[in-house]
């Protein structure tokens, strides 16, 4: 059976991938392209437009109304479904790394669960020396810090992983850039996907799976924040004068970046089938919503006088973190302190109180301003807003758009690009390994010629 890896590059645009191979940008998308059938999955049918709810229903062939699915952390909706769940019932080795808000459980091959997922257990176990680092490196790259202590586990790991001398190098070239010049912090994520990819590779050959799953989400994040550097005469705003001149080639880097993966998966599996899909991509927003983060967590809690001994509080992804507590009174307490904290006259934070004993909060503010105004307690005192918050990153300029792509090499390609419901990827997977979709798939497979079962 010829293995399949699918290649998950959240969000990419097929506008702009078209766009860039005929400037000669991505010689290795156009090779892949002119070998392969080539789709766009459409997800306007879907009620949430977010890629935490959109590959779920990729991987399950589930529309959103169904799996229920709006947050991250919700991928137990799903557990026991699934294209891997499927095929690994079915008698084949599967891997999945970094799949996007899925729990497949421990599976015959590996599981690297997504970095937003911070409880999801990898398999084999001894992957979690890489996986709390990265965690921690997705979580906190708003705030541009690194878990020092869970360097030294993941530096020990990826040595003995798969590491390559190339990839060593390109992280030293980031860290000595960084010294020179700070604004250049941006460009971490790029080194984090060759880590990645070095130590997928190792995964898939000692494991030998018949299917496995590759996520990356380093080029969603700059067309969400850079999309204005990169193309500012679709917006009407100009970028703020203190984003770092390099931002500008960010979101060509980050196709570059795809590029060059492109090109390793082509050379190191050349007789396997690649499979690639973006679930949903992004559009220039000519808008000046921004979004803002705590600067300091710990001091955050003092403000509100929560008490540290029974709140706990973790980043999840951009403005949001999540509070936990030992007891239904700490919450209770929590959430009238959240709704009685001001800016101005309007409500300081956005919350979701889910669940008893956790509560998911965000700055409620989200338009640049150079000076915001001053925050008011519920105990009346009153901070400037800046002591308490920061900036993340730049104004927004990338918003979601549900055409997606959804490529698979065949002996005879086909590049029109023909549309396809977003719930047809998963039983197209399954027919390529001869399995049939179970009755929860209720989208047909794509019938071509071309692909079929070898």
């Amino acid at each position: 059976m010829r293995r399949t890896i699918q290649i998950e590059f959240n969000e990419l645009s097929p506008t702009l991938i078209d766009e860039f191979i005929a400037a000669g940008e991505l010689p290795n998308f156009r090779r892949l392209q002119e070998s392969s059938a080539v789709f766009v999955t459409d997800a306007s049918d879907e009620n949430n437009l977010e890629p935490w709810v959109q590959w779920p229903t990729l991987h399950t062939g589930i529309a959103d109304c169904d799996h229920g699915i709006q947050h991250l952390g919700e991928g137990k909706r799903v557990v026991g479904r699934g294209v891997a769940r499927e095929l690994a019932d079915a008698g084949f080795r599967v891997g999945v790394f970094g799949s996007m808000n899925l729990d497949y459980g421990p599976l015959d091959g590996f599981v690297v669960p997504d970095p937003w997922s911070p409880n999801a257990t990898p398999h084999p176990a001894g992957l979690s020396a890489f996986t709390k680092f990265v965690v921690s490196a997705v979580q906190e790259n708003s705030a541009n810090t690194l878990d020092k202590q869970a360097a030294v586990p993941f530096l020990a790991y990826i040595a003995t992983h798969g590491l390559t001398p190339a990839t060593a190098a390109l992280a030293a070239r980031q860290l000595i850039d960084e010294r020179r010049d700070p604004g250049l912090k941006w460009r971490r994520s790029i080194v984090l996907d060759a880590i990645s990819y070095d130590v997928f590779r190792k995964l898939v050959r000692r494991h030998d799976v018949a299917y496995a799953t590759f996520f990356s989400n380093s080029t969603a994040h700059f067309q969400h924040y850079f999309w204005r550097n990169f193309r500012p005469e679709s917006f009407s705003a100009p970028p703020p004068p203190e984003d770092h001149p390099s931002l500008m080639d960010a979101v060509l880097t980050g196709y570059r970046n795809y590029d060059r993966l492109i090109g390793r998966f082509l050379a190191d599996f050349p007789d396997d089938r690649l499979v690639f899909a973006t679930a949903l991509s992004q559009q220039p927003w000519d808008t000046t919503k921004c979004t803002y983060r705590p600067t300091d967590f710990d001091r955050l809690l003092e403000v509100l006088e929560l008490d540290p001994s029974r709140t706990s509080v973790a980043p999840v992804m951009a403005e949001e973190f999540l509070l936990s507590f030992s007891d239904e009174a700490s919450a209770h307490e929590a959430l009238t302190r959240l709704k009685g904290s001001l800016v101005g006259d309007q409500p300081l934070f956005r919350f979701e109180h889910a669940e008893p004993l956790r509560i998911k909060v965000g700055c409620a503010v989200n338009d640049w301003s150079p000076s915001v105004g001053t925050v008011t307690l519920p105990n009346g005192r009153q901070v400037p807003f800046e002591s308490l918050f920061s900036r993340i990153h730049t104004i927004r300029s990338g918003r979601h758009h549900p055409d997606g792509c959804f490529w698979v090499q065949c002996p005879t390609p086909r590049t029109g690009g023909e549309k396809i419901p977003l719930t047809s990827v998963a039983p197209t997977i399954l027919r390529l390994f001869g399995v049939d979709p179970p009755s929860y798939m209720k989208a047909p497979a794509v019938e071509f010629l071309a692909v079929q079962k070898d």
